[in-house]
């Protein structure tokens, strides 16, 4: 009788084991979701000429970002099995003045939240803050 309660118990904790390592993996697979999509969003916002001065949201399906999206569900899927995927926003906060450039410089500043979504509704979210310096006269 005491071996019998002593494998269940080991069974049980082996099975508990396994499914903390599977929402670990999840969790990552989560976080490398919202991780892409805030190095992509910046890629985008680099590419931008004038400067962006909007709330943009991501549209969810080609490489663009739309201020009427700003607060969509809409999600860039990642896999092909649709297990990770992200969404993105880009905040505009603001210019500032530019240390050792002449008046004519701001440097646009940016908040940028993902998140990143994985197996069994594992969710993590990243945010960066970024900036541009562009020169407002030329």
């Amino acid at each position: 009788m005491l071996l019998t309660l002593m494998g269940i118990s080991a069974t049980t904790t082996s099975t508990i084991e396994v499914q903390m390592a599977g929402n670990e993996k999840f969790q990552d697979l989560a976080f490398y979701a919202a991780e892409s999509g805030w190095q992509r969003s910046l890629n985008w916002l680099d590419r931008q000429y004038p400067a962006v001065t909007q709330n943009l949201g991501w549209d969810g399906a080609s490489e663009t970002f739309a201020e009427a999206n700003y607060n969509s569900s809409d999600y860039m899927v990642l896999a092909g099995d649709n297990d990770t995927e992200y969404s993105v926003t880009i905040e505009f906060v603001g210019t500032s003045a530019v240390p050792g450039y002449g008046t004519n410089f701001r440097r646009f500043n940016y908040r940028v939240d993902s998140t990143g979504f994985g197996p069994s509704n594992a969710r993590s979210q990243v945010r960066v803050v970024a900036g541009k310096i562009f020169d407002t006269e030329g």
